[in-house]
């Protein structure tokens, strides 16, 4: 994917770093699995369900819907309230 879309959480990040987002308004959904970097990796975690950030995704390698997330720009709600 090429440049930042709008998702919702609906998932937090586990045990395992993996994060569930849902895509607007296509509601298609990516399971977050691999960062950037740390900073990329602490930022998904800080997110609580119901979220709506702009990330831009990449595909994390040859397996299907698992994305890494390259950038992760301040979320535009924290679960319900505009920020």
């Amino acid at each position: 994917m090429s440049g930042a879309n709008s998702y919702t959480v609906i998932s937090a990040q586990n045990d395992h770093d993996c994060t569930t987002v849902r895509a607007h308004p296509r509601n298609e959904t990516y399971h977050i699995v691999d960062y950037a970097d740390e900073e990329a990796r602490e930022r998904v975690a800080d997110l609580p369900v119901g979220s709506v950030v702009d990330l831009e995704l990449s595909r994390a390698g040859r397996r299907s819907n698992v994305w890494c997330a390259e950038s992760v720009r301040r979320p535009r709600t924290d679960g319900g309230t505009s920020q």
